[in-house]
């Protein structure tokens, strides 16, 4: 009996190459192309977008387009080939090529984009803070005779909470209910978020109770946002509530979440409860990170306990530049410049450098100890790492020199800085007029008062 000749389809080519893809074996994916040739099969758009979205979703841009010029060899790219390109570009945040990608699908592909297409460019332009682009973009997809999903509205209310456009926000969020599309937990959350962000707790509240109402239930990450919102408007207990409300459901708090009580109890003065949360992430295998040690030594800090918090600093798994920063700048303001140096030192045996806030902190700490001379060879460090001055930094480098009486060089740092085209404010012109009053001087007074009626800081004086 000859032995029988068994040759794949592309049907089951495709299925293999997904198979690949979804494994996230795109080696083995890539050679299945040529073989598909190689047998005289000619590939189609579900090949080659098979192998194109596996390729965006590692944000391998290059070899996605290099498959793009592939594809039109053998068949006409879609609008899922271009839907799925744009999409990469906009997680990745370079929105100039999503847009161009979307242009080119239109007039030199003749590709008309569908409802996915222009959510993915919604969404995109929303993360970006780009809004007013995303409501034009949604104003086009209507008058095009699209319907907007529940993925559109997401991404519109989650943008326009984020600006803090509630009004704005209330009108999408009535607009989506117009037609016909229900609201789900992600967006019911969206405008939570910006209420609580604004302090309105009872408007959140009210969309977390109609959200309830209808059926949804929050996850972690929704009970996040109402946990952060609480404590960030000073109600722990309610705060503590959400909590507790949470784990009846068998939802585990999570890093986040932890982190942001553990906040709330250290602005609260209650050390104690915030120490313990910390050991009950760590406890549960979390893994405390790095913002949730800078949350702990900065509570330490401001709680007074700079002792503490130095030691808890030097047993800390997880440490950057923020966490030493805090305990540098805790010893500045408590004014005890010898540990403080100490705190700088061993961030340079690290390899840590400082922001420009570290060494806006240190400045202001050597100022306070009256080494003007210091702070300003630290100042020119600053610059030689690449760290540019900022209004804090020379208002702090101006009021040591006002402290002092060195009015003339305190002047020159003023001018200094409006040189360098950074604004003024009436913090600078109160420091600059104390100096002057502390001398004896007021030849100077007019000038600074006449400047700030320029500025638009004060209300111009009648003649």
């Amino acid at each position: 009996m000859p032995a029988l000749s068994l040759h794949p389809d592309l049907f089951s080519f495709n299925s293999l190459l997904h198979a690949y893809c979804r494994a996230g074996e795109l080696f083995g994916a890539s050679r299945v192309i040529p073989r598909v040739l190689s047998l005289g099969l000619h590939p189609d758009p579900v090949t080659f977008n098979t192998i194109i979205a596996a390729l965006c979703r590692q944000s391998l841009r290059l070899p996605a387009l290099c498959f793009l010029g592939a594809m039109r060899k053998y068949c006409k790219p879609n609008v899922v080939t271009y839907s799925t390109l744009i999409d990469m570009f906009c997680k990745m945040g370079d929105l100039d090529s999503a847009h161009k990608v979307f242009i080119d699908m239109r007039f030199e592909n003749g590709v008309l984009p569908n409802a996915v297409t222009f959510t993915c460019l919604i969404d995109g332009f929303c993360k970006n803070d780009r809004l007013d682009e995303a409501l034009r973009l949604y104003e086009r997809m209507v008058e095009m005779g699209m319907s907007p999903n529940v993925f559109t509205f997401n991404a519109l209310v989650d943008g326009v909470c984020k600006q803090g456009l509630m009004e704005k926000a209330e009108k999408v969020f009535d607009e989506m209910r117009e037609r016909g599309v229900k609201p789900n937990a992600v967006v019911y959350t969206s405008m939570m978020n910006g209420y609580f962000k604004k302090g309105d707790l009872d408007a959140a509240m009210r969309y977390f109770n109609e959200m309830h109402g209808r059926g949804h239930q929050l996850d972690v990450k929704g009970y996040g946002v109402v946990i952060s919102g609480f404590c960030s408007n000073g109600q722990l207990d309610r705060a503590l509530a959400v909590k507790q409300e949470m784990e009846k459901r068998n939802l585990v708090a999570d890093k986040v979440i932890l982190t942001v009580l553990m906040y709330a109890y250290f602005r609260a003065g209650d050390v104690k409860k915030g120490l313990c949360l910390f050991d009950e992430m760590n406890g549960s295998g979390m893994d405390p990170d790095a913002v949730a040690v800078s949350v702990v030594v900065d509570g330490l800090c401001k709680n007074g306990l700079l002792k503490e918090a130095k030691e808890f600093l030097s047993r800390a798994k997880h440490t950057n530049e923020v966490s030493h920063t805090i305990l540098f700048d805790g010893f500045c303001k408590f004014g005890d410049i010898n540990e403080a140096e100490k705190v700088f030192l061993k961030m340079s045996e690290v390899g840590i450098k400082f922001d420009k806030f570290g060494y806006t902190s240190r400045i202001a700490g050597l100022c306070r100890e009256g080494n003007v001379m210091e702070a300003f060879q630290l100042k020119n460090v600053m610059l030689q790492n690449g760290v540019d001055p900022d209004l804090l930094t020379f208002s702090t480098l101006i009021w040591g020199l006002a402290e002092r009486g060195l009015m003339v060089e305190a002047r020159q740092v003023f001018d200094d800085m409006v040189q360098k085209e950074i604004t003024p404010d009436s913090v600078v012109y109160e420091i600059l007029t104390r100096g002057y009053l502390k001398q004896n001087d007021t030849s100077a007074l007019p000038g600074l008062q006449h400047d700030m009626e320029k500025r638009g800081l004060i209300r111009k004086t009648k003649s």
